[in-house]
Order: C-alpha cells, then sequence, then structure tokens
C-alpha cells in the first residue's frame, strides 16, 4: 500500500539513486518493485508541464515611449488602446537609452510627421522582406553594419518599433530576433495610434550616432530552411501551422499543415491580448499550457503573415517556433524540381 509521490520522473529517479546509495546492498528487484509502486501526481505533472511564459510585455504601449512622458495629461483616453500587459520584463528598461525606429515605407511619412527623436529606418538600407541569411537576402553583416550605423550599441536598453499598424513591424521583429537582438518591441497601433491618443508630431530630423561596438549572437534555431522543412514533413517531426487566407489554405497546402490565419491575432491594427491568443490556439487543437509538447513551425506567402503570428505565438509564450521563410512558394517549387533531403545542399546549409 506504500504509493510515492514525485512532480515528475527526474525526482523519482534522483530518490531511487539517493536510496540505492545508501543501501548499497539493496537488490535491485527492490528498487524494481518501487518504481512499479510509484505513482506520478497528475496535477504537479501538469505544473511541472506548464512551460509557457508570458511576454506580453513585448508590446509596448504609448506611454512605454520616452517622447510620451510630458505629454500623459493631452492623451486622448477615449482613443486611446492600451495593450493588456500581463507580464513585466525582467529588468526595468532605461529610458533615456531607449531607441524608437520608424519603419514606415515611405519617407515623405517620416518627413512630414513622427515621433520624436525616432530614427528613420530605409527600405533601401536593407529590405526586410528578403529571405533570411540566404545568397541575395538578409545577411548578419548586412543588419549588423546597418544598425551600428544607426547608432544601436550594446548599451542601448531596448529598441521600440513602429509602422503605420502591425505587418511590417512583426517582421523587422522576427529578422532583428533572429540576428540576435533581446530586447525589442513592438507598438501597439503603431502611429496612427499615436495620432488618434492625441500625441505630437514631430518633423525635426535626428541625424543618428554610429555606435562603436554591438554584439549580438544569431538564434538559427528559428529559421526553418527548405531542406529541413522536407525532412520535418517526411518524418513528421513538427506541426506546421500556415498562417494564410482560409481560401488560400484550401487552395494549396503542406501536408499535414493546419491553418491558423494570421489575421486572428490582430483587430484593427491592435494585437489581441496574451488570453485571447492562447485561445484561439487552443481552439485548433494545441496545449496552451504545455509548451514542451512539440516544436511548430510557420509558414506563409512572402513571409508576410508568418510574421504577425511568430511575433504572437511569441509573446503567448510559444517558444519552440521557427519560420520556414521562403513559404508556400519555395515548397511548391521543390516539389517541381523534386528537391530531396540527401543532395548536396542539405550539407551546404
Amino acid at each position: 500500500n506504500n504509493v510515492f509521490y514525485f512532480s515528475d520522473l527526474g525526482s523519482l529517479k534522483q530518490n531511487l539513486e539517493k536510496r540505492n546509495k545508501q543501501n548499497p546492498k539493496e537488490e535491485m528487484s527492490h528498487i524494481l518493485r518501487m518504481f512499479q509502486r510509484a505513482r506520478v501526481n497528475p496535477a504537479l505533472m501538469r505544473m511541472h508541464a506548464r512551460r509557457l511564459t508570458d511576454r506580453s510585455f513585448r508590446t509596448a504601449n504609448l506611454l512605454d515611449v520616452r517622447a510620451a512622458q510630458s505629454f500623459q495629461k493631452e492623451i486622448s483616453m477615449q482613443n486611446y488602446h492600451p495593450f493588456m500587459h500581463t507580464s513585466k520584463p525582467d529588468q526595468e528598461r532605461d529610458l533615456s537609452k531607449q531607441m524608437v525606429l520608424d519603419i514606415r515605407s515611405k519617407q515623405s511619412d517620416f518627413d512630414k510627421g513622427h515621433i520624436k527623436d525616432a530614427i528613420y529606418l530605409p527600405r533601401n538600407r536593407f529590405d526586410f522582406y528578403d529571405y533570411v541569411d540566404t545568397k541575395g537576402g538578409i545577411t548578419f553583416d548586412k543588419v549588423y553594419n546597418t544598425f551600428l550605423e544607426i547608432g544601436v550599441g550594446n548599451d542601448c536598453s531596448e529598441i521600440v518599433l513602429y509602422d503605420d499598424a502591425g505587418e511590417c513591424v512583426c517582421r523587422l521583429w522576427y529578422v532583428l530576433r533572429y540576428f540576435g537582438f533581446a530586447n525589442v518591441r513592438i507598438l501597439n497601433g503603431g502611429y496612427q495610434h499615436w495620432l488618434k491618443a492625441g500625441l505630437p508630431e514631430d518633423t525635426t530630423v535626428v541625424a543618428p550616432t554610429p555606435s562603436k561596438e554591438l554584439s549580438l549572437k544569431p538564434t538559427r534555431t528559428i529559421l526553418t530552411r527548405p531542406t529541413q522543412m522536407l525532412e520535418n514533413v517526411q518524418h513528421r517531426r513538427s506541426k506546421i501551422i500556415d498562417t494564410r487566407s482560409p481560401s488560400e489554405y484550401k487552395a494549396s497546402r503542406i501536408p499535414g499543415a493546419v491553418n491558423v490565419h494570421a489575421a486572428q491575432f490582430m483587430k484593427d491594427g491592435y494585437f489581441k491580448p496574451v488570453h485571447d491568443i492562447r485561445e484561439i490556439m487552443r481552439a485548433q487543437g494545441f496545449d496552451p499550457e504545455n509548451n514542451s509538447m512539440g516544436h511548430i513551425i510557420l509558414y506563409g506567402d512572402k513571409n508576410r503573415g508568418s510574421s504577425v503570428a511568430f511575433y504572437a505565438l511569441s509573446m503567448a509564450g510559444f517558444d519552440r517556433l521557427s519560420l520556414y521563410d521562403q513559404g508556400i512558394s519555395n515548397w511548391q517549387l521543390n516539389q517541381e524540381q523534386k528537391l530531396t533531403i540527401d543532395q548536396e545542399e542539405a550539407f551546404q546549409r
């Protein structure tokens, strides 16, 4: 009738090893009987598996921006839509060392008005819609040199990105995440939210001071390459999510993929709360309470919606994510050319 409760099999194993050391003459058969009598407490197991970490702090509100601090009383509360923060960063960010980047597509829009002290990142510097870490695409050197030139260095406490609202910032957020930038946030609602809330436009162009030192360590595990995608589909190593619209998904898709339209994670240019994002995933059969249940690969068309989904899910705590950056068009091309995972390209990558 002896029943032993342990939070996981690891602690059970440690207990058995300790018992065996204390009783070196104890027969192995007795330990095996103890193993058979042991029970793993289901509630404790669920607690142990609950690995989703809320990272809602990655989405910045207007009042998280340094330039908004002087205008708190002038904000139109009727038009202010704060994102619900259900978590805080590990350490407080120094606003004096915050950098705000305007990544709207037209320089003329920036010249007409922008957030005070924001730096404009021109698309001709590097197009962050190019494929990541490929020949002719976005390379480490290109990212490193660009951000060093616009003043991003090791002393920068955080980077806040904004566009008009939504897609572009998610794409750049993913690119920066891949190349090793840690403290990057997205302004919820973008520049349109800034204006609707009654915050002032600024027309002064700040000349960036190049930084001297920038340490980056790429996170290559968040990118799935074409040959890796073939292997994953063949051996069913990962769960695959098609982030395009239901009609696009119905027309063509990667075998085994489920459809979770990226547009579900936003509403009117604002991100939905972490709770809602997790409920969307729960409805699609994913377990928001257990982040250890498998690796997820996201893909879309021309890496657009997939970046929105990647940002939303990582904010909601899904850590085992990667992006099939080249998407459905690359998959279809590889099927036509009969690319196989044992080709030389796999070794070159």
